[in-house]
């Protein structure tokens, strides 16, 4: 059965070969006249040194003859000295100069040939201009140039190049080297001799002012959002995001991609309990756009001024934490919009004999004014101010984990901790616990307090017992600087009316190493809310 069943196999495959073959003599009598032809891939696109390829195109030719003058065949991706073949199709021909060349196919069928003739350029390539960083280039930067152009055998000797490089440096180097400052276009020519003719070839360089953090803060002059690149180098200007902040915006925080900023109102002081709120928290994007409330007190009847937005921070989940005048802590995510107001959750019940005010150790610490809250390795730390005084430590959910304890007796109306240096800087706006108004550090445990300013002539704004003060400050660990909010007493009053120009006000900054007095890094704005934007743009 098996031997049958092959046999049969073979008769119908022959019995198919006999079917197409005389199928195909049926056809080559019907159209088989011979053509002959070919064509070039990337015709209008062939630079020396070129590898050109030649597409066979004739039809029933049984000889075929190529020949190309001035080329050298490839044969299995080696280049030969021949220049011509019998092949039906050649793999590729390599013509190493620029030049007008002509290629020549004869096809020969039942003794009787065509030709078929072809010319074609091989064009030299334009000089390139590379550079070295290919990539960004930074203000102040190495900058190394080379030309990449066609070379011609025993002609390199020849070559010369004349370099203007945009910045007022010339040079006939193969490969000069220069920087630039300050940031901006450059436009670089190269002047190339290449031992045959002159050629010319330019590159615009953008040269970026450093890829930095960004420093963003509100002015209270207009009401806006401003920022700052905090280069190390070139010192550009600060300029208006076009964000419009309102009055008292009191906290800004940069997270991710978005901005949150926390609007106080026009009641930052002690006014009657029916004044009714006015402050809102909100977020845009990094340019000031996409705008959308997260939440606001006004909006719901049950809240009043005294729930107002203060000072908040963003944990990186993107919760945000904000506190009011007195009440303690609330939280949302910040993709909320137009959310209900929350009730405060953290530190709202340390009436008398409670065990929050046991634990903390007082008899009672209800109504202390708010300070300042941020995100610690994860925890929620919170100080006090004015009628209150610490700071202490919860988790997220609420629950008391202690207070950092030589800071026990000290009103601090603002903090900031840097985990890279181990070190709290705080702002003391009321004296009490032996430390007078004024900007501190001290180590992240509270030990080895140190002056860094006494903030001399700083805005006596809300009063004596509640000073609006410094509501927010920044570190930059990597760059060395803590940067915190100035603002004037001759620049806003105690009532926080503006009266004058912000000449005397601004942002300052203290280096972290202790090695300059504090300075001035913006001024000509009265600032209140300052975040920094760690991430590099």
């Amino acid at each position: 059965m098996k031997k049958l069943f092959l046999f049969r196999i073979f008769i119908l495959t022959a019995a198919v070969a006999i079917v197409f073959t005389a199928c195909e003599k049926d056809e080559e009598k019907e159209w088989g006249t011979p053509t002959v032809g070919f064509t070039i891939t990337d015709e209008d696109d062939l630079n020396a040194p070129a590898e050109v390829q030649f597409i066979n195109t004739s039809k029933h030719g049984e000889q075929y003859h190529w020949t190309f003058p001035g080329g050298k065949i490839i044969r299995n991706d080696e280049i030969t000295n021949d220049s011509v073949t019998t092949a039906i199709q050649p793999e590729r021909v390599h013509y190493a100069l620029p030049g007008v060349y002509e290629a020549t196919l004869r096809v020969t069928t039942g003794g009787e040939e065509q030709l078929y003739l072809k010319e074609f350029t091989v064009k030299k390539p334009n000089p390139v201009i590379e550079v070295e960083p290919a990539g960004g280039i930074v203000y102040d930067d190495t900058v190394t140039f080379r030309a990449v152009y066609f070379e011609y055998p025993e002609l390199e000797d020849q070559v010369t190049f004349n370099w203007d490089l945009g910045n007022g440096e010339t040079s006939t180097e193969p490969n000069p080297v220069t920087s630039y400052n300050p940031p901006g276009e450059y436009v670089v020519t190269l002047e190339l001799f290449d031992g045959v003719e002159t050629l010319t070839a330019t590159r615009t360089l953008t040269i970026q002012a450093e890829i930095a953090k960004t420093l963003y803060f509100t002015n209270a002059i207009n009401q806006s959002l401003f920022k700052k690149m905090l280069y190390t180098g070139t010192d550009l200007p600060h300029e208006d995001v076009g964000v419009d902040v309102g009055l008292n915006a009191l906290s800004v925080t940069v997270h991710e991609e978005r901005i949150v900023i926390t609007v106080a109102g026009e009641n930052i002081r002690f006014a009657p309990a029916e004044t009714p709120a006015d402050g809102t928290i909100f977020t845009t994007n990094l340019s000031g756009g996409d705008r959308w409330t997260i939440t606001s007190p006004g909006a719901f009847p049950d809240f009043d001024y005294r729930d107002d937005p203060f000072v908040a921070t963003v944990g990186p989940d993107g919760t945000v934490y904000w506190l009011d005048r007195f009440q303690g802590a609330r939280s949302l995510t910040y993709l909320e919009q137009d959310a209900a107001y929350p009730e405060p959750y953290i530190f709202n019940d340390a009436s008398e004999g409670t065990d929050l005010a046991n634990a903390i150790g007082v008899s009672t610490a209800y109504g202390w004014t708010d300070g300042a809250i941020r995100i610690v390795n994860g925890e929620v730390w919170y100080s006090k101010h004015g009628t209150g005084r610490g700071l202490y430590r919860f988790t997220p959910a609420g629950e008391y984990l202690g207070k950092i304890e030589p800071l026990f007796d000290i009103k601090i109306r603002s903090f900031e901790v840097d985990t890279e240096n181990n070190k709290i800087y705080f702002a003391v706006n009321q004296a009490a616990g032996g430390y007078d108004p004024g900007l501190y550090v001290c180590d992240i445990d509270g030990n080895n307090i140190q002056l860094i300013d006494p903030l001399t002539d700083f805005s006596g704004q809300g009063g004596e017992a509640e000073r609006t003060h410094i509501t927010e400050m920044v570190v930059d660990a990597e760059g060395g600087y803590l940067y915190y909010p100035f603002r004037h007493e001759t620049d806003i009053n105690f009532e926080g009316t503006i009266e004058g120009d912000g000449s005397l006000s601004g942002i300052k900054r203290w280096k972290l190493d202790n090695t300059e007095e504090p300075e001035f890094y913006v001024t000509g704005v009265i600032p209140y809310g300052v975040g920094i934007d760690h991430v590099k743009r």
